[in-house]
């Protein structure tokens, strides 16, 4: 009998925490208290004479002044400050991404504005953010950041040697020194930080914006589970900034970099992209979201046939058409039509063996089958595809578990 009592009086305190707890957090407020990490020109910084300068300071203060409220900023390492907000040493996380994975831990308010991400390497690295080109290489991140869970889940494990920095300014010091070969970046902030110093002259975007669900499509306010009127809060006065044009006075001065991209680079004309130097011929040309790819065949390193014959020169095509179609944000799941191209119709069987293993039974694109009498560095099969681009996460096809991990990162 007294253990059931114990037991009912802990369910009780328990109940009664968390309702408080959630009073507490949706009670009447004067004050918000934002963490910020000051390094990140120029989102959040601080000046010669250190004030908090910025696009998430001057938006914040804005918001603080629509909801009549003091606005307090606390100093925080990024990577800790989840768990910090949790334990309840501020109100909210002024500028995190909103992805998947953390809004499994804390609750986020609508997107403040977009992001992009691109990998950073020296002009002449011939770098592109494809685990074929990165594997082995050294690609620094910021500890705890959106993209250390991208490199975590999608590289490190085909051989991508992910280094982790818990400030910045070391990574691009190390960088800058040689000591890690690429930086995975925010569009914005690396301009900041390196490409628009004398520092960043031999440096550059390596390869079109970097895309997956690790990552997110634009950055928020991060707020507890229990902080639902604080979001709501937060949500309308963002609103109201955007139809009194506060919004745009502010944004406008930080955000043109970001918009070709938020547009998911559609533009009027068609974009032409080419591949390995000294082609006669665009590897993809790009009109509005439709990517039309050349014929990829299925060579090695030094441009010549895989051994193996056409079943393993077609897994070779496969392979590369994959890693071409995630540089242009797009994947096999959204390819729609195809055309291969065979020196001998008698391998048709093997290569469409190999061919359907690399989509799912329900996304099949369209396809026509031509035999053809040779074909270039005597490859005896090619293939060329017409896709579409994506503007967030596709499904994964079945051959993608090959070489990436679909374990959830380890970060938050």
């Amino acid at each position: 009998m007294a253990v059931t009592q114990i037991c009912a009086a802990l369910i009780f305190l328990m109940v009664m925490g968390g309702f408080f707890t959630v009073a507490a957090d949706d009670q009447a407020r004067s004050e918000i208290r934002f963490a910020v990490a000051a390094q990140f020109p120029p989102y959040e910084s601080r000046n010669e004479k250190g004030q908090l300068v910025g696009l998430n300071i001057e938006l914040g203060n804005a918001l603080c002044a629509q909801l009549k409220v003091r606005c307090t900023w606390v100093d925080q390492v990024f990577a800790g400050s989840i768990v910090a907000l949790e334990q309840r040493r501020f109100d909210a996380i002024m500028g995190m991404a909103s992805t998947p994975q953390r809004r499994q831990l804390i609750d986020f308010t609508e997107d403040l504005y977009p992001l992009t991400t691109h990998l950073v390497a020296r002009k002449d690295s011939g770098l592109v953010p494809t685990v074929r080109s990165l594997r082995g290489k050294r690609i620094g991140v910021l500890a705890g950041s959106n993209r250390e869970a991208f490199a975590q889940a999608q590289w490190a494990p085909a051989g991508v040697i992910v280094k982790s920095f818990w400030l910045n300014d070391q990574l691009i010091r190390s960088l800058v020194e040689g000591d890690i070969d690429a930086t995975l970046q925010g569009t914005i902030e690396i301009r900041e930080a390196l490409l628009d110093t004398p520092y960043g002259q031999d440096f550059k975007f390596s390869g079109p914006a970097v895309v997956g669900e690790q990552l997110g499509n634009g950055v928020a306010i991060g707020l507890r589970k229990s902080g639902a009127a604080l979001r709501d809060e937060l949500n309308r006065a963002l609103e109201q900034l955007k139809q009194n044009g506060e919004y745009l006075r502010i944004t406008q001065r930080y955000l043109m970099e970001e918009k070709p991209s938020a547009m998911s680079g559609r533009g009027d004309g068609p974009q032409f992209h080419s591949g390995a130097s000294g082609l006669s011929f665009s590897e993809v040309v790009r009109v509005g979201n439709t990517l039309y790819l050349s014929d990829v065949l299925g060579l090695d390193e030094r441009r010549n046939p895989v051994k193996g014959g056409a079943p393993a020169q077609m897994k070779q095509a496969m392979s590369i058409l994959r890693e071409t179609l995630e540089r242009h944000q797009s994947s096999l799941a959204h390819v729609v039509k195809c055309t291969l191209l065979l020196t001998d119709l008698d391998d048709l069987s093997q290569v469409n063996e190999v061919y359907l293993s690399y989509f799912l039974s329900d996304r099949l694109p369209a396809r026509s089958v031509l035999s053809v009498r040779r074909l270039p560095r005597r490859a005896l099969v090619a293939i060329e595809c017409i896709a579409v681009t994506h503007d967030q996460e596709e499904p994964r096809s079945q051959a993608i578990s090959l070489e990436e991990s679909t374990k959830p990162p380890a970060t938050k």
